[in-house]
């Protein structure tokens, strides 16, 4: 019997880190879309007079999330699957 866990392991985790790294991205833009600046001290979205602008996730970037997190599962354990099947 095959063992078919492992590509499907490594889709998901490298899928799960391309989440981890969107996420940051398009808070960042919306950060800077909104007039603020990111203090890279606190991780937080700043105005001008040094107040937090609050972030809040949208729909349909969970949306986004989603499908990029079952495309890339499915296109990375395929791709493993077939470079050591030979």
């Amino acid at each position: 019997m095959k063992n078919n866990l492992l590509p499907s392991l490594a889709g998901v985790l490298v899928s799960l880190f391309v989440v981890w790294w969107l996420h940051g991205f398009l808070l960042a833009d919306r950060c800077l879309d909104a007039g603020g600046a990111i203090n890279f001290e606190t991780n937080l979205c700043m105005s001008k007079s040094e107040h937090v602008i609050e972030l809040a996730t949208s729909s349909a970037m969970l949306v986004i999330y989603c499908v990029v997190i079952m495309t890339l599962s499915l296109l990375v354990s395929r791709l493993i699957s077939k470079l050591f099947k030979r």
